[in-house]
């Protein structure tokens, strides 16, 4: 009866507007009748990324009068998330229902809102999860061979767990994750954020990421690879042998500085990683070697450890004093066509700041064998083990080689010994030979905390092995 009132009061009001308006075919008439909304069933699903949810997302629809409303168009908006809805289209049938399958997007947070399409005057939120959807990695033409990390490691939900903590937000600015296991790839996420620029990125596996202090670790690799083809004797020799126009480095001292001092960070040289630092970026690339090597010597050289960006950097202008080549193709030569990689090894200038996390899994996995890419010997195997060995204890759980940082990383359950690159704002390699394991991050916490991939390794990465 109810609904026969309804039904005659809508034809009423349709006739009284007919009169008063007359017969112009111009006017259109916009729908006036509200309706009431109510969620069914599919609200606060748990999928995967990429996958249309198990449940349909169903909503009723009724008038004013509380009347079942069939052939009511329903628009359906993605206000939080990229997914896409699969219906064609969303009319509620004769008992006032609308069914919507939703595929989620990429993004851990989904909400939809759906409302009556002609008054958005009443409507419904809906909300899911999308869960990470791990992939194997793709093949390119970069020599990595991908595996299934579900293969290799006893918990590989440990590892998605990580990569949904990132993507919830909860460890923030991490632009990539990138892991090998017993020299397959078996993981790399990208994600999208700042750089030391501010410039907004869509990070990928194509995307050179800014390096920062892993260069170091890279400088570190040429230089070793100079002293195998015997362009430098040894690490044992004294700094002034590479620069023998300047007189200062053979007196007061400074006679006693050897390159592995330079190596290691124990010149002597003052410096402030602070204030020296932006007055050696403010200085030619040609003559920022005399900016380093000026400075007066602070302590004997080889006994106190004081990190020092100045003379990793001159380490390049060394390499460059000592080959009989140019420096890139030193590099090409040497580094770069050995490993099947058409960038050149981020070491700053004059091979530049940059290089993909592919790349960067690349020094880390040489460095895992001994010096080896696949069958290549790219570094030699001594030169590898001193370059990862103690040289200064800097803290309760921090050391330092040539070049690479030392610690361990303890999961509560198993200690880890770990050398690693280092760079600021999150660009990380970590090598763990224990596992076979080797770990790329890179990062924007320029301005926060960049410590933050330690914890994802302790939490995350580490315990999938146990």
């Amino acid at each position: 009866m109810l609904k026969n009132m309804h039904f005659c009061f809508k034809l009423g009001l349709c006739l009284s507007l007919m009169f008063f308006y007359g017969c112009n075919k111009d006017i259109e008439f916009e729908e006036s009748f509200s309706y009431n909304l109510e969620l069914i069933s599919g609200n606060n699903q748990i999928g995967l990324q990429n996958t249309t949810l198990l449940e349909n997302v169903v909503i009723k629809v009724v008038d004013d009068f509380g009347a079942i409303a069939s052939g009511v168009i329903l628009g359906v908006e993605i206000i939080s998330g990229d997914g896409e809805i699969n219906n064609v289209s969303i009319i509620t049938d004769e008992d006032g229902l609308a069914t919507i399958s939703w595929k989620l997007g990429t993004d851990f947070n989904n909400k939809l809102e759906v409302f009556p399409s002609f008054n958005r005057s009443s409507s419904v939120l809906v909300n899911a999860i999308a869960k990470y959807n791990y992939t194997i990695p793709v093949i390119t033409s970069d020599g990595w061979e991908p595996s299934n990390i579900g293969d290799i490691v006893l918990n590989e939900e440990k590892v998605y767990d990580g990569i949904d903590e990132i993507r919830k937000g909860n460890y923030r600015k991490i632009h990539s994750i990138v892991l090998s296991v017993n020299n397959s790839l078996v993981l790399e996420e990208y994600f999208s954020g700042t750089n030391s620029f501010g410039d907004f990125i869509e990070y990928n596996r194509n995307t050179p990421h800014e390096l920062q202090s892993v260069n170091k670790s890279f400088r570190g690799a040429m230089l070793g690879i100079a002293i195998d083809k015997g362009f430098i004797e040894s690490e044992q020799e004294h700094i002034s042998s590479f620069f023998p126009e300047l007189d200062y480095l053979k007196e007061d001292g400074k006679e006693a500085i050897l390159l592995k001092h330079f190596l290691n960070m124990s010149s002597g040289l003052q410096w402030d990683e602070g204030s020296d630092l932006s007055g050696f970026y403010g200085t030619p690339f040609s003559t920022a070697h005399s900016y380093v090597l000026s400075k007066p010597l602070r302590n004997i050289p080889g006994t106190v450890f004081e990190y020092n960006t100045g003379t990793s950097f001159v380490l390049n202008r060394i390499i460059m004093n000592s080959i009989n080549t140019d420096f890139e193709v030193f590099a090409k030569n040497n580094y770069s066509d050995l490993i099947g990689s058409n960038e050149l090894p981020g070491t700053g200038e004059p091979l530049g700041f940059r290089n993909t996390p592919r790349n960067m899994l690349k020094l880390g996995q040489i460095y895992l064998n001994d010096g080896k890419w696949k069958d290549t010997q790219v570094i030699s195997k001594t030169w590898v083990d001193e370059s990862t060995k103690v040289q200064f204890n800097v803290s309760s759980n921090s050391a330092y080689g040539y070049q690479w940082w030392i610690r361990n990383f303890n999961t509560g359950t198993n200690t880890y010994n770990c050398f690693y690159a280092a760079g600021f704002g999150g660009q990380y390699i970590f090598v763990i030979k224990e596992l076979g394991l080797v770990a790329v991050f890179t990062g924007g916490n320029f301005n926060s905390n960049m410590s933050v991939p330690y914890e994802i390794m302790e939490n995350y990465i580490l315990p999938a092995f146990e």
